[in-house]
């Protein structure tokens, strides 16, 4: 049920540790992020496929991320 999806795991939804730590907890940002990522695949000429688009968004959300150098890091072990 809708119910128990929703409920069950709240115990794990800390936002008062969240706040402390000065993480956001709203989904603006992510909304945000995801629409600049997508409109970068958009402008006037661009034609990828649904393959390629997805590694180029990849990309561009590890470096917007800030995680470009760890991920890399990781990959190369």
């Amino acid at each position: 049920m809708l119910r128990d999806y929703i409920t069950e795991p709240w115990e794990m939804v800390e936002y008062p540790i969240a706040l402390s730590q000065g993480w956001d907890i709203g989904s603006g940002i992510t909304e945000a992020m995801c629409k600049n990522l997508t409109l970068r695949l958009k402008r006037t000429g661009m034609k990828r496929d649904p393959a390629n688009a997805e590694a180029l968004m990849t990309l561009a959300a590890l470096r917007e991320s800030g995680q470009w150098d760890r991920w890399w890091q990781s990959a190369a072990a």
